[in-house]
């Protein structure tokens, strides 16, 4: 295998991995409520409780899915990069 195909198999799997990420946060942000309203009791109700654990998951997902969506960048241009350097390095010869 060469450097080339084995740097696009890596960019592939990041790529699909952030496609992955962006697909199950929007599923969680598609169940996250507009209006929220709260009943007077002091016990907060299963809906408020439910609509806590998807902000938190969203939020955890936030850094996650800036960091692989800047290694799928980083990895498009050093695929990019090494495509231009070994078609550049061929057609010297």
């Amino acid at each position: 295998m060469t450097t080339l195909s084995i740097m696009f198999s890596l960019w592939a799997t990041i790529v699909v991995a952030f496609i992955a990420l962006m697909i199950y946060r929007a599923n969680l942000t598609n169940h996250e409520a507009d209006q929220l309203f709260l009943n007077e009791e002091d016990t907060p109700s299963s809906m408020h409780q439910e609509q806590d654990d998807i902000v938190r998951r969203v939020n955890t997902l936030g850094p996650i899915c800036k960091g692989v969506g800047g290694l799928a960048v980083l990895m498009t241009f050093a695929v990019a990069g090494i495509w231009f350097a070994q078609t550049l390095a061929s057609a010297n010869l």
